[in-house]
């Protein structure tokens, strides 16, 4: 718990995980393993945000395999 004073930059974590718009499946269900995620920010070639992929497509994508 920080105090009220403390500056928000000094809490966030500098690096922020987010994907490729073209990432492939494979590799993108391999990214939710490894951090253990529940989403994931889609970003486009100039780093915007163009979407959210939540684990309940990836669980989906997986079973879809089997």
């Amino acid at each position: 718990m920080a105090q009220p004073e403390t500056r928000l930059a000094v809490l966030a974590e500098p690096r922020v995980l987010c994907c490729q718009a073209d990432m492939r499946q494979n590799e993108l269900a391999e990214m939710f393993d490894k951090y253990n995620l529940h989403a994931l920010p889609v970003v486009d070639e100039a780093g915007r945000m163009v979407g959210v992929v939540q684990a309940d497509h990836v669980i989906s994508f997986l079973r879809e395999k089997l």
